[in-house]
């Protein structure tokens, strides 16, 4: 947080000490200024709290008591009042003392208007130095739990997403491997039996292809968003707002209560600049016209309506320093400052004229400083929800990869070895029973694929991908050509073992590929990867894209790799380098790269 408003609470205590030493007598300035000391020692020390109220509250009285003038020390008390006191309690103490700091003030003859002038100003300065030594540490507490608030909303998601993948493949991929198990029992008693239960298997599992392809673009383009949940991110915008409509409306009662004269146009000239400046903090777009505006009704009475018109200067002086490009604000402010000397009569003393000064400055520091704390507080809280927006964009589309390249791979040769039982159960029943055992593997494996990636266990090593790739295209009858080195850097290999997945589904899935090569090496700080194929269907070969290859696009470029495809002499070329040290990036800690990976790769048809 910048330093000026984390400070204006601070500033506030010390233009008020300066205001009341030129009121009042010494004695009332030592008081005022050791109040605000135990004020400042309420808020920072919470020990202390226990017996600071206590003797706030035997010097305001002793003060009154004894001394002249001193009723200005009653907004001291009402602040402590609302550091102290339990929250059970603290609105009513407050409310107390403001309502007794007008005997304190006036005393007991005084006219109604000057007990009504008292009461608001004591609980309008009381309530303006409570939010502005409160409002720091809220938004500092509000900014630090961010981190805090972006993994309550992972967990949350992951959840929604644990129960969404369960209820969408939990019961079908338990009942496919009843089938299985079914068919494992008929396969010798009853063949034809075993073949019917295995056509079922099938008919699931490519049903649950669609269902694993649907699901996966739900999460990639689901836009329901959760809401932030911390209570302060509530708290301090109110709390800031309520605090600078409270000063506002207390100086428009104050000033048209004291003035002489034009009563009516003093509140109405009021009513509007708070109007314009909450404007302007709420429609920051328009804080030029605005402030157009303000000037004009500022300084176009002045005039007509003289010194009592001056006090709405403040006001102008505030919305100069808030404007987003006010560089000129201090000086503009200086001469707000100096143009209310023009309506000083000769005789007006030398201490009214200081006074009015530090009345302006005591009064422009409020208002800019709890104007700060609400634009402060917006935009942390913006950020939050921007934090909150991309935590859940990221791992939505993290679920939709990992959906598509892990389930969809899983479940095509589950489907793929569920045809070829089919085929084996009456020609060859005994490797039959072995493609059973296998497929029962796969469904399994498919069922901790699932359960892996809510808790984000989704990687694999890329030499049992291999392995498997090999083992996976023999079996529909092609011819494999695997070579990898023998040793391969970890976090490179982390990257690619997703990549080799998705390549081999989309080869089962589009093509006819009777001969395939893979090859993996390592060599100048790179991991390549290469995958020829024949076979490609001629659709295969159009410019549509796919989100295969999009997402095997977006995993080497998160590792800093370059990723390719392209069609060689009728055969599809896949190729994939990374660095040997590199590992894809953090959804959380580096989510907008990966956002902005993910919506904007494209590539070539799926093989």
């Amino acid at each position: 947080m910048p330093l000026l408003p984390r400070s204006t609470g601070y500033l506030f205590l010390l233009l008020f000490t300066v205001t009341v030493a030129l009121d009042a007598a010494g004695s009332v300035t030592a008081l005022c200024a050791l109040q605000a000391v135990l004020l400042v020692l309420a808020q920072r020390r919470s020990a202390s709290r226990r017996w600071v109220l206590p003797v706030q509250l035997a010097l305001t009285v002793t003060a009154a008591v004894t001394i002249d003038g001193s009723g200005r020390l009653g907004c001291l008390l009402a602040a402590t009042a609302l550091w102290c006191l339990p929250n059970r309690v603290r609105w009513i103490g407050f409310g107390l003392v403001a309502a007794g700091s007008c005997l304190i003030d006036q005393g007991r003859h005084a006219a109604a208007l000057d007990y009504l002038a008292a009461t608001v100003a004591t609980a309008a300065i009381g309530l303006v130095m409570y939010s502005l030594l409160r409002l720091p540490a809220l938004l500092d507490r509000l900014d630090a739990t961010r981190e805090d608030l972006a993994q309550a909303t992972l967990a949350r998601e992951r959840l929604h997403t644990a129960r969404t993948v369960r209820a969408t493949l939990g019961d079908q991929l338990t009942g496919v491997m009843a089938l299985l198990r079914g068919a494992r029992t008929e396969l010798e008693r009853q063949p034809a039996r075993a073949r019917a239960t295995m056509d079922e298997a099938a008919r699931t599992t490519r049903r649950m292809i669609d269902v694993v392809r649907a699901t996966a673009d739900l999460h990639a383009e689901l836009e329901v968003l959760p809401e932030d949940s911390e209570p302060i991110s509530r708290l301090v915008p109110r709390l800031t707002l309520i605090a600078l409509v409270t000063s506002l409306l207390a100086w428009t009662a104050t000033m048209t209560i004291q003035a002489d004269d034009h009563r009516i146009e003093i509140a109405l000239g009021g009513a509007a600049m708070s109007g314009l400046l909450l404007a302007q903090l709420n429609r920051p777009r328009y804080a030029t016209p605005l402030l157009i505006i303000q000037a004009a009704v500022a300084l176009l009475p002045l005039p007509w309506l003289g010194a009592d018109w001056c006090v709405w200067l403040i006001l102008l002086a505030a919305a100069v320093l808030l404007h987003p490009h006010g560089r000129w604000g201090p000086i503009v402010v200086a001469g707000l400052i100096a143009l209310r000397a023009v309506y000083y009569s000769p005789s007006t003393p030398v201490d009214g004229r200081i006074g009015w000064v530090v009345l302006a400055l005591e009064a422009t520091t409020v208002l800019f400083g709890l104007s700060r704390f609400l634009q402060l507080s917006e935009q942390i809280n913006r950020s939050r929800m921007e934090l909150v927006r991309m935590t859940v964009q990221v791992e939505r589309l993290r679920m939709a990869r990992d959906i598509h390249d892990l389930l969809g791979l899983t479940l095509s040769v589950l489907a793929l070895k569920s045809d070829l039982i089919t085929e084996l159960v009456t020609r060859d029943p005994e490797r039959a029973a072995s493609e059973l055992a296998e497929a029962l593997r796969i469904a399994e494996t498919a069922r901790t694929d699932a359960r892996a990636m809510v808790d984000d266990r989704t990687e694999s090593t890329l030499p049992r991908e291999l392995r498997d790739a090999e083992r996976v295209l023999t079996a529909t009858g092609a011819h494999v050509d695997l070579h990898q080195d023998d040793e391969l850097a970890e976090a490179a290999a982390r990257v690619l073992a997703p990549v080799v997945r998705e390549a081999v589904t989309n080869i089962l899935r589009h093509s006819t590929a009777t001969s395939i090569a893979i090859h993996c090496d390592q060599r100048d700080g790179l991991l390549r990867l290469s995958i020829r194929n024949d076979g490609v269907h001629r659709v295969a070969a159009s410019d549509d894209g796919g989100r295969g290859l999009r997402n095997m696009r977006t995993r080497v470029a998160e590792a800093g790799g370059e990723f390719s495809t392209r069609l060689v002499n009728g055969e599809f070329l896949l190729t994939a380098a990374v660095p040997a040290g590199a590992e894809c990036t953090s959804p959380i800690l580096d989510s907008a790269h990966a956002t902005g990976a993910a919506d904007t790769t494209g590539g070539p048809a799926p093989m």
